[in-house]
């Protein structure tokens, strides 16, 4: 029976079509779509008594994988498509939507013999992973597993104290399973210390990886960012694709990330899931770093803010309820809120040239893999010799492959989040179905220990709009004395996973947002500012306490005594501190469709 489905969207191509089965077989037969969006899927037999279509949208697909059944005489093969799809939460457990996993297991039996039905699953699944990571492919292309690159290493490494200390058990039920259905191979070490992160990365041979993951919140970034600037070939080294799965309590970049892919707002596991996905896909953005002095003559590079007055107060003084994951910011907010300070200080910036009309260049390294990843479930140490776990395993087999109608919600889906962990068992095998081949394989580097604490030497490009801090600043910057609340400079959307500082920012925009607020602000209005920041609806309130400015350097110097600087959220050495913006000098896993667009 044949059945061509129409194409949803307007202008959509057919890539694939064609007519399968289902595992567990029931006699159900699918007809099959493939879209440069989405897998349509129509139910045939038994006929439905409406014409009800499903669409698996490839933004929400982790990965595609080939099976073929333990049983010698089923000609059949089989491939299974790993989505995570938005679905509304059951009565009781919250408004809103959350994403469920879905793994729909398709049954290839056209043809007598095996080799031409697995010829027929590895094309539908290459075709897949093409659009899922950015390849381009037409109904033209003659698509064949040859088409993608080989699977990505990643050096994953967890901090497993941030936040509430759950990364290490979310790593486990969320992070791990997910790469797993996207073929990526890993190595995950658990930090033991503070710079430890730093000290790594300033000793591994990069040229084994394709990316280093934090699984943190913002400080481990700061660290493996500053890390790489301090190693000799800093040039190669920071051209590395960073990438960062929010597991701490700020999780200001995993926001913004959040915001470019066009999500909604979210938070805690469903934050996770939704960083995770884009890690899966692939795809790379230049980021901007900016360098930063202090009075010292330290230098280091920052990704996120530096911030002193209220912002760097509650960030630091809030380390007390950080028991209480995101919830320590609120508890802060409102103790500060109750002894609101100014501060007095000296601001001056290099103003950006009108960037009307001026779009971000957006250039997308699509990276991913076409392998399986065979994965026991064992011990996560923290030693740096943990790399060692990664060794060779025996094929896997999949639990829990569904059947293409829509599967019935896992039992241990967390209820505050409606987030459905991953069936497949670290320590179960499939009773029928296995992966195909020969098996893919954990990456298994030379890894050099790190040197014991050496002293710090920063790399870097030069600073050029900077004059020394002990020298006045050029006369062609704009200089603000004043009392000040808070002095934020920021070049990302989010200051925190729910609170939207500069909405318009980009990941290269070329600009620090200089975003200060002046004393003479009640603390209702400043209330209504934060209340309207979880929104990135702030400026629309005309507030005259508060100014934004775009700008290429900055200079801050404190009038005041005492006081509270951090960088990336990490307290730095009070006193003069200067800035200044160095375009797309890193690159970014943002695996977002906005910005995937493959360059050859």
């Amino acid at each position: 029976m044949s059945l061509a489905l129409e194409v949803c969207r307007e202008g959509s191509e057919t890539l694939l079509h064609g007519e399968f089965g289902t595992y567990p077989p029931k006699g159900t037969r699918y007809a099959l779509s493939l879209t440069w969006t989405g897998l349509h899927i129509q139910r045939l037999v038994p006929k439905p008594d409406t014409d009800h279509r499903t669409v698996v949208r490839l933004v929400d697909v982790a990965g595609c994988h080939t099976l073929r059944s333990r049983v010698l005489a089923d000609r059949s093969a089989y491939f299974c498509v790993y989505a995570y799809p938005l679905k509304k939460r059951k009565v009781g457990v919250g408004a809103g939507r959350a994403r469920q996993r879905t793994a729909r297991t398709f049954q290839v039996d056209g043809a007598k013999s095996y080799a031409d039905n697995q010829v027929v699953a590895e094309k539908w699944v290459a075709a897949i992973k093409c659009l899922v990571l950015g390849i381009p492919i037409s109904s033209e292309t003659e698509i064949v597993p040859g088409l993608l690159p080989r699977p990505r290493r990643l050096m994953l490494l967890l901090n497993p104290f941030g936040g509430k200390g759950n990364a290490l058990q979310w790593c486990q039920t969320h992070i791990l399973p997910m790469i797993t259905e996207a073929d990526i191979s890993f190595n995950l070490i658990q930090t033991e210390r503070a710079n430890h992160a730093r000290e790594l990365v300033q000793s591994i041979n990069l040229a084994e990886w394709d990316g280093i993951v934090s699984i943190s919140g913002d400080g481990l970034l700061y660290e493996v960012i500053n890390g790489l600037m301090e190693r000799p070939d800093w040039e190669e080294a920071i051209k590395i694709p960073l990438g960062i799965l929010p597991c701490g309590s700020g999780n200001a970049l995993a926001g913004a990330l959040n915001r470019c892919a066009g999500f909604e707002q979210v938070m805690g596991q469903e934050l996770l899931t939704n960083c995770t996905l884009m890690l899966c896909h692939g795809a790379v953005t230049p980021m901007d770093l900016v360098s930063i002095t202090t009075l010292s003559g330290s230098r280091s590079f920052s990704f996120l803010c530096v911030a002193w007055g209220f912002i760097s107060d509650v960030d630091i003084e809030s380390e007390k309820y950080r028991h209480m994951g995101a919830a320590r910011f609120t508890m802060g907010t409102v103790v500060r809120l109750a002894s609101l300070n100014t501060y007095r200080g000296r601001l001056s910036y290099l103003p950006a040239p009108d960037s009307g009309g001026h779009r971000p260049i957006l250039r997308s390294i699509t990276m991913s893999a076409n392998g399986s990843l065979p994965f026991q479930r064992m011990p996560l140490h923290r030693a740096v010799s943990d790399m060692g776990l990664c060794e060779k395993r025996h094929a896997y087999s999949l639990q829990g492959a569904e059947p293409a109608e829509e599967p019935a919600p896992s039992p241990n889906s967390p209820p505050p989040s409606g987030f459905q962990p991953s069936s497949f068992n670290f320590e179960a095998l499939h009773e029928e179905l296995v992966a195909d081949g020969e098996g893919p394989r954990l990456a298994n580097p030379t890894v050099v220990a790190p040197k014991a604490s050496p002293a710090r030497h920063m790399h870097g490009p030069p600073d050029h709009f900077l004059a020394p801090l002990d020298q006045p600043v050029p006369k062609s910057w704009v200089t603000v004395e004043d009392d000040f609340v808070m002095v934020l400079a920021i070049y990302q959307t989010h200051l925190s996973a729910d609170l939207i500082a500069i909405p318009y920012a980009c990941f290269n925009d070329g600009l620090i947002h200089l975003c200060y607020i002046k004393a003479g602000i009640s603390r209702a209005a400043l209330i209504r500012l934060f209340l309207a920041m979880e929104k990135g609806t702030q400026f629309e309130q005309e507030c005259p306490y508060l100014i934004n400015v775009p700008v290429r350097a900055f200079r801050l110097e404190p009038l005041t005594r005492k006081g509270i600087l951090t960088i990336d959220g990490e307290r730095v050495e009070y006193g003069p501190i200067q800035g200044q913006i160095h375009h797309n000098i890193a690159n970014l896993i943002s695996g977002t469709p906005k910005t995937k667009i493959t360059t050859f």
